[in-house]
């Protein structure tokens, strides 16, 4: 095959997946989903390896690569025919990463042979289980995060298997609005397939399976060289994941994770071996998720020009203790091991890889989706004549602080890492659901002091306008602030109340659960980040930058940045005034 076809195929593939999840996010009922863009699309090849996939939640597409096998092999490839959808969401039986993010896969056929498979992934804003909004972290077990869905067929010859959606559906607290999701990923696989179809049928099915090979292998090839690149060496690291706040007899010691990374030649090995047992609490990874961490860890660190497919993932090998919080066993719930857990996973790794790859690694970051819920029912009659929707839930992840970098400053108010969806449109909150939003601004301060500064975390503010609801948030970093490198300082922690008729309420990372009422207002403002490199070595054009943006205080100056009383007094003074 010559080049320009095989560029043509190659892109052809990744342009599929892209589509795929333009026409989900146009046809989703949630806005975290149509706005939020909180989902995913990839197309596999005949044999169930990742080939392509848009630049969509790196979290829902690594562990793809193992729930999409699940899902075929649970049916049976043989069973499969046209026009059928698996759907599944079960870390345990489907290698999913957790319960919110639904998984559907579709066989593509061509000339009564399977030629490829295409997947959508969505985060249904609700799917049942202890609170509004499934994302609570105070769960005994997975049965309390929602419906466990099995891969099962969902579509048969293209029509949906009405007994099952009825099931789904009247399992979750806005059905209305599932089916809305659950079409939406319906015609993204819809799409997916007549698009590889489509390809197969211009330039053939062989040159089709021919292209798809040589794009792994290719991946493969620039990932050793990238590797070789890296000295060889045993690198370690060590950690701690916070606890979920508990009723009592939960414990409240961290659970220890780490990592002991073996490199050598164009190869890399992970062991976690020595982490922790799983946790009381929504906290836990399963091994879907710790993979998925550490091969964005490898892609993240070595060359990012390399075509994303799985490839990429063939010299990495992972070991993790079945039983331990990086490789939970059933019934250990798993909610936030996805959100809060894996980016604390990348952070250990990085801390690790800091003396193998120095240029390379950031500061910590502030690892989570930090998603404010709120689920209750809607007091505004017009909207609900509407909208047709009584109940009411709303989810909204954060943006916090990401790490400073060895010649830049970190980023402020981002999704960092394996989370890539992003804060809802406050247009959207106010229009859709009884919260106003009266302040989101970013924090001075909260970015660790460094030669280069760590990213500012954000801050949102919300006036509660339901008569009563539940307002539920996850998050991490807490307790312990996200550290600086090479003498960067940390970041800062986590932090939100709700403050009702002038009584505030600190509801912590973990476990955060409150019943409020209208006219209540809740903050929210996820962890920062670490800097990098010494303070004392900031520019000091940087640091008046700083202080113009207003990312840095003045009072700063001296505790974070060292300056003399002196040296402070003549930066304030060099500034602009009125």
């Amino acid at each position: 095959m010559d080049i320009v076809t095989y560029e043509i195929l190659r892109s052809s593939l990744f342009a599929t997946a892209r589509e795929m999840k333009l026409a989900m996010m146009r046809t989703a009922g949630s806005p975290i989903v149509h706005s939020g863009g909180d989902a995913s699309a990839a197309v596999f090849d005949a044999e169930m390896q990742l080939v392509a996939q848009g630049n969509d939640i790196p979290t829902m597409l690594g562990s793809a690569v193992i729930s999409t096998r699940a899902s075929v092999e649970a049916i049976g490839r043989d069973r499969l025919r046209r026009g059928d959808v698996i759907v599944s969401n079960d870390v345990y039986l489907g290698g999913g990463n957790h319960q919110p993010d639904v998984q559907f896969t579709r066989p593509v056929f061509l000339d009564g042979e399977i030629i490829a498979f295409v997947m959508t992934r969505g985060h249904w804003s609700d799917i049942g289980g202890q609170l509004p909004g499934s994302y609570t972290t105070l769960t005994w077990d997975v049965f309390a995060e929602g419906i466990r869905i099995p891969p099962v067929l969902l579509y048969r010859d293209d029509r949906p298997v009405e007994d099952l959606v009825t099931l789904i559906l009247q399992n979750t607290r806005d059905p209305a609005v599932r089916l809305l999701d659950m079409q939406a990923q319906y015609a993204g696989c819809v799409v997916g397939d007549r698009r590889i179809a489509e390809i197969a049928r211009r330039y053939g099915k062989e040159a089709l399976a021919a292209a798809m090979r040589r794009a792994l292998d290719h991946s493969e090839r620039l990932m050793r060289a990238a590797l070789r690149a890296i000295p060889d060496g045993v690198y370690e690291a060590e950690d701690a994941i916070e606890p979920v706040t508990g009723p009592a007899g939960w414990s409240r010691e961290p659970v220890p994770i780490r990592v002991k990374i073996t490199k050598q030649g164009d190869g890399i090995h992970f062991d976690y071996a020595g982490s922790g047992t799983q946790a009381r609490g929504g906290i836990n990874c399963p091994f879907s998720v710790t993979c998925n961490s550490t091969w964005f860890t490898v892609k993240a660190i070595t060359d990012v020009t390399i075509p994303i497919n799985q490839g990429c993932y063939r010299p990495v090998t992972i070991s993790a203790p079945e039983g331990s919080i990086l490789n939970c066993t059933f019934p250990a719930p798993v909610v936030a091991g996805n959100t809060e857990t894996s980016p604390r996973i990348i952070d250990l790794l990085l801390k690790a890889l800091s003396a193998a790859v120095p240029e390379r690694v950031v500061g910590q970051s502030n690892c989570g989706a930090f998603s404010g819920v709120f689920g209750g029912m809607d007091p505004d009659a017009a909207r609900v004549a509407t909208t047709g929707r009584r109940f009411v839930g709303m989810i909204d992840p954060h943006a916090g602080g990401m790490g400073a970098r060895a010649t830049k400053d970190g980023v402020n108010g981002v999704r960092v890492y394996v989370g890539n969806a992003g804060s809802s449109a406050v247009e959207i909150i106010e229009q859709t659901s009884p919260v106003r939003v009266e302040e989101w601004s970013l924090v001075p301060d909260t970015g660790g002091a460094g030669t280069w500064r760590g990213g500012l975390t954000s801050r949102r503010v919300y006036r509660v306008a339901y008569d009563e609801a539940t307002f539920t948030v996850c998050g991490e970093r807490g307790i312990h602030p996200p550290l600086g490198q090479f003498g960067g300082a940390a970041g800062a922690t986590f932090r939100c109340e709700v403050t009702r008729d002038s009584q505030v309420t600190q509801v912590p990372a973990k476990g955060g659960h409150e019943i409020v009422h209208a006219g209540d207002r809740v903050m929210l403002q996820p962890a920062g980040s670490g800097g990098y490199g010494d303070p004392a070595g900031r520019d000091r054009v940087r640091l008046r930058d700083d202080l113009l943006d207003g990312y840095v205080s003045p009072e700063a100056l001296t505790r974070d940045y060292g300056l003399s009383g002196e040296a402070a007094a003549a930066l304030l003074a060099d500034l602009p005034h009125g």
